[in-house]
């Protein structure tokens, strides 16, 4: 517009013009005019310019953003086509619900378990598609997914559909918008009904072979007492016998009886205690003991069977274990005997080693290996690889030379490990073999002392130990009797004779003895039965007299069973000991149980 104007301006300036003096006056203005003319010209020129390139550029940017636009709508479609072929072919069953956990899509196979298709169910709650459906535990996860923002897995619920109770596990995670907000929650369930009916089969499985190992445990219990009662027998009447004056015929004959009897006693122990372990039911016990000792009772054991075969035989201990430890003495020394046993079992000349040293020292045990050397056999790399396994020796000429059942090295592997320890061997044919194992023992701490203080009655019961004590015996089989009476005597103890628990009951409240040694089987009162009622007795005493009395009671088992030790305690004995026991047997057993328990 403001050039058209200037142009007007010119016409009317020039049209004026009739005279050369009106010229030259209007020729500056005219020339100015006509420059500022056309300095707008070439502005509008570079606007039109500019203005073509600007639509081109817009153009070119609409046709790119058309067809970027369409690529990302395929994108889209294809990616819907996907999510829905997932859907529909996915096995489980998927929905998405809002915030107000409305249902908002669902998927084929959650369309064919409930029988209601997507229009029926959108917009709608769980209730009002399956009344029956109760489960306030489940909404309130959903509602946390939706509070919280954080998944939850492995929801397990059941349903009731029709006639059938159906088990789903669910997976539920919110789902939000771009800009991370909470638009809702998906969830994924799985029919897990299969499962669950497999799981209570196996349960029930489970429940049958728990019956099944409480039974052998049971039989195994039954028939260790019944085998150990008359092997026991035997063994105590043969050595009662041993002392009455025999002549060297007779005792030689009595040693040969002995030796065969001890043999099938060790052949019962060996399956017995397989049998434990495999069931998990070995006791394992935890006292105080001194190694020193456990392998001095293991040399005076062993040193007859090697001097009758000229063997060197030899323990060395490293100075630097403690005196003190804390284990199971008995396992360790049935360990050290199975391997020591057999290496003089299979050497005919040369020597039987066992060295004990320290394996790893730490701050509150100490882990100790055991080494049994010899010079016998031998065993080939082939035939080391069926050691250690239960019932196996390396051929059957070893079996018929020497005898065994191959369960002592299972055994002693299983033991090894019970002590939280290893096994092994190195051996060479014909020139001797070496197995070694380790073990974890606890360290008394410097300065304790496990002799805790012990009241009145129980040291004037030690200062009597092997002087006179009146001991009430519980024991119902006759051959027991004589064997337990003649021990007891032995020593010079008096004895009192109840032959089951309701006699023990009775005499225990009409006596005045140092001492109980209970049978644990025993018809209609057991041991435990008659332990638990003397303490009841004993309980009413002391609150009625203000005393404070505690006879000791020992259990006489054959074969404590893992859990027999419990038992004991639980009843209210001080110990056990095993039948038929030694005379020094029960001064030790007394002597380690009294002088270690608390007042």
């Amino acid at each position: 517009m403001q050039m058209i104007n200037r142009i007007h301006f010119l016409q009317e300036l020039i049209s004026g013009i009739d005279q050369p003096e009106t010229f030259i006056e209007a020729r500056s203005q005219i020339i100015e005019e006509l420059k500022m003319l056309l300095s707008e010209a070439k502005a509008q020129d570079f606007k039109l310019s500019r203005g073509t390139k600007d639509k081109n550029i817009i153009l070119s940017l609409l046709a790119k953003t058309s067809t970027e636009l369409n690529q990302t709508l395929e994108t889209l479609r294809i990616r819907a086509e996907v999510l829905d072929t997932l859907l529909a072919t996915i096995p489980a069953l998927v929905y998405f619900k809002d915030v107000d956990l409305n249902y908002i899509l669902i998927n084929k196979a959650f369309e064919e378990f409930t029988g209601f298709n997507l229009e029926l169910v959108r917009g709608k709650k769980i209730g009002e598609i399956l009344p029956g459906y109760n489960s306030a535990t489940y909404s309130k996860i959903e509602e946390e997914v939706i509070h919280s923002g954080n998944p939850h897995y492995n929801i397990e619920e059941i349903l009731r559909l029709g006639t059938k109770d159906i088990w789903l596990s669910t997976n539920l995670a919110p789902y939000r918008d771009i800009n991370g907000k909470i638009m809702g929650l998906v969830g994924v369930s799985y029919d897990i009904t299969q499962r669950k009916s497999f799981e209570a089969e196996l349960l029930s499985a489970k429940e049958l072979a728990e019956a099944g190992t409480r039974a052998k445990s049971d039989f195994l219990a039954n028939i260790s007492h019944e085998i150990r009662t008359p092997l026991n027998g035997i063994i105590g009447m043969s050595d009662i016998l041993k002392h009455t004056g025999l002549n060297n015929d007779q005792i030689g004959l009595l040693e040969s009886l002995q030796a065969s009897a001890n043999s099938l006693l060790n052949l019962v122990n060996d399956i017995l205690d397989f049998s434990k372990i495999e069931a998990g039911k070995l006791d394992f016990e935890l006292v105080r003991f001194d190694i020193r000792k456990v392998l001095e009772e293991i040399r005076d054991i062993l040193a007859f069977k090697a001097d009758d075969k000229a063997l060197d035989f030899k323990i060395i201990i490293e100075p630097d274990i403690p005196v003190n430890l804390v284990g199971d003495p008995h396992r360790l020394k049935q360990v050290i005997l199975n391997l020591a046993t057999n290496a003089i079992k299979f050497t005919s000349k040369g020597y039987v080693h066992i060295q004990a040293g320290i394996e790893e020292n730490r701050t509150d045990d100490i882990c100790l290996k055991f080494v049994v050397k010899d010079t016998g056999i031998g065993i080939s790399p082939a035939n080391q690889k069926l050691l250690f396994k239960a019932f196996s020796q390396v051929d059957a000429s070893t079996t018929r030379k020497f005898g065994g059942t191959g369960l002592g090295l299972s055994i002693s592997k299983l033991l090894a490990e019970m002590m939280g320890g290893k096994i092994g061997l190195q051996s060479k044919l014909n020139e001797g073999s070496e197995f070694w194992f380790t073990g974890v023992f606890k360290k008394l701490s410097v300065g304790r002392n496990m002799d805790l203080p012990i009241n009145d009655d129980r040291k004037n019961l030690l200062e009597k130990l092997e002087k006179d004590l009146y001991v009430l015996l519980v024991e119902d089989n006759k051959v027991n009797q004589k064997i337990a009476i003649h021990n007891l005597t032995k020593i010079g103890y008096r004895i009192d004779l109840a032959e089951n628990g309701n006699q023990a009951i009775t005499k225990f409240m009409r006596g005045s003895h140092d001492l109980i040694l209970m049978d644990i089987q025993m018809p209609l009162i057991n041991g435990f039965q008659a332990a638990t009622k003397i303490r009841q007795i004993e309980h009413y005493r002391n609150s009625k007299y203000g005393t404070r009395k505690r006879i000791p009671i020992i259990a006489l088992t054959a074969n404590a069973m893992k859990g027999d030790r419990d038992a004991c305690l639980a009843a209210g004995m001080d110990g056990y000991i095993s039948k038929p026991f030694k005379p020094h047997e029960l001064i030790e057993t007394l002597t380690s149980t009294f002088s270690s328990q608390q007042e």
